[in-house]
């Protein structure tokens, strides 16, 4: 038997011990087993294990995936539950999901971007097929402002326009040096070695240096197609990051851009799709005053 779903239900459930957490995590999932529905849950590690062993038996019915793996760039998680669901729709059964991006552990930073893929979930499966989504959230240690963000941006609570202003908010400034550049069309590989050089000179392992040269030349080549032709690059560490910024004067209409394979119709988008691939942070912001792009590699 499978349960009715209406549209896209996208729920928060806050909890404040391990107890509760099974219990009422455990409750929604099990629910989901009794319909007959497919039921993906991504958590962190601990949690995942702490629910995995409190199912016994049922939890060889339920696909588990680390939150840490598959949303370690909060941006990439859209992805995967798009294609989870698609899985779901060819075996003609509901899905029934479980995901905590923004879990205890985070940084500041990508805590902020938890809350705009939160507020972005709605938009990539609100016109959609239906199924359900629950986001646990630990009210005991999270700072309080990112629970309050979250019964904002659950239910159905946000609108179109709060969506399209956290993905316009400016990002906050660099606190200490930053080495800056202009370039236009055909100074991609110069940028791109000035990248390569000083991502090295941080000590970073050469395939985190190769990431963030890719990241450099995707970033560049849009801003030249895509930003007016021209566009500047800031590089400085910040805390336990390096931190790569590229600004320009287009503008991205789609929040939603980077966070899925674009079609091979499709014109563009496939430059951000790749950087989100290879960084651990990426963070996106754009208003007709032009556009942002931070990535971060964590040292």
């Amino acid at each position: 038997m499978t349960v009715a779903v209406s549209g896209f239900q996208h729920d928060a459930l806050f909890y404040r011990d391990e107890a509760e957490f099974v219990t009422r995590v455990g409750g929604f999932v099990r629910a989901g087993l009794a319909g007959d529905e497919t039921v993906s849950v991504a958590l962190p590690r601990p949690r995942l294990d702490l629910l995995r062993d409190a199912l016994e038996g049922e939890a060889a019915a339920v696909t588990w995936l680390d939150m840490a793996e598959i949303g370690a760039n909060p941006a990439r998680i859209i992805a995967v539950w798009t294609a989870t669901l698609r899985a779901s729709l060819a075996a003609g059964r509901h899905l029934r999901g479980v995901g905590e991006p923004a879990y205890v552990g985070r940084r500041p930073a990508e805590l902020v971007e938890c809350a705009l893929h939160e507020r972005l979930l709605d938009r990539a499966f609100g016109d959609g097929p239906a199924w359900r989504l629950v986001c646990p959230y630990d009210e005991e240690h999270l700072p309080p402002e990112v629970c309050a963000g979250a019964r904002r941006t659950h239910a159905g609570q946000g609108t179109d326009d709060e969506h399209r202003g956290a993905f316009a908010a400016p990002l906050p400034p660099p606190s200490g040096a930053v080495l800056r550049g202009d370039f236009r069309a055909g100074d991609v590989p110069a940028v791109r070695r000035t990248v390569r050089h000083w991502a090295a000179s941080l000590g970073l392992v050469p395939d985190r240096v190769e990431s963030l040269e890719l990241a450099a030349a995707e970033l560049a080549t849009n801003s030249v197609v895509h930003g007016g032709g021209a566009g500047s690059v800031a590089m400085w560490t910040d805390d336990d990051a390096a931190v790569l910024e590229f600004t320009d004067s287009g503008t991205v209409d789609e929040p939603l851009a980077g966070r899925l394979l674009p079609a091979p119709e499709d014109d563009g988008g496939r430059g951000l799709y790749l950087v989100n691939a290879l960084c651990d942070l990426v963070q996106l912001r754009s208003s007709p005053a032009g556009t942002t792009v931070r990535v971060l590699t964590w040292l």
